[in-house]
């Protein structure tokens, strides 16, 4: 079973684009979810990505300020206490998810993600991102299972339709919804908790 991330165990904070778009004013906050790409592929250091964007706007702030937004989560502990329940019911559990180093390093530091999961596929070590084909097969292939027998969970369309298309079943979840949302999804799937 693949777990997605932001959207479904973890959730931005009330006003966090706003306060990323306070720093650098209209239009801050586009340009560096587009130099965010290239590290969420694993391509060089988000630190770099976002200095070299404040250095472009001629902004004084430091890039440190900036990433401190990425480490501003909340983490969804009734969805990861589900996770537990499930890894207890024999269904193996993954982490896979689209997220630059310094959110790597976060959350598997600071949150411990990864002692919640059997293995984990964060996009910057897999040098590949969702929904690209290649992060699926990267992600299949490691595992060496079917892509028919695996289960996965994301909030995005896009990452959805291409996992989809590959063979996984493909669950799209509505973060409003909640751990209700996911005991849901779970029952549709047929994954015992």
């Amino acid at each position: 079973m693949l777990w997605d991330a932001d959207g479904v165990l973890q959730h931005a904070r009330v006003g966090w684009f706003e306060r990323l778009t306070a720093i650098g004013g209209e239009g801050f906050a586009d340009a560096v979810f587009e130099a965010e790409l290239a590290p969420l592929r694993g391509e060089r250091p988000f630190r770099d990505a976002v200095a070299e964007v404040l250095q472009g706007r001629t902004l004084s702030v430091d890039a440190d300020d900036v990433l401190s937004l990425w480490d501003d989560i909340d983490v969804d502990g009734a969805a990861f206490e589900l996770i537990a329940q499930v890894r207890a019911a024999g269904t193996p559990c993954y982490l896979a998810t689209n997220q630059q180093d310094h959110r790597v390093r976060f959350m598997r530091e600071t949150l411990g993600y990864d002692e919640h999961f059997d293995g984990v596929f964060y996009s910057s070590e897999l040098g590949a991102m969702k929904p690209t084909p290649a992060y699926f097969e990267i992600v299949l292939d490691k595992l060496g299972i079917d892509a028919a027998a695996t289960v996965f969970i994301d909030d995005s369309a896009a990452n959805i339709e291409t996992a989809s298309t590959l063979g996984i079943r493909a669950f799209r979840h509505d973060p409003a919804a909640g751990v209700a949302g996911l005991r849901r999804i779970l029952g549709e799937a047929g994954v015992r908790t």
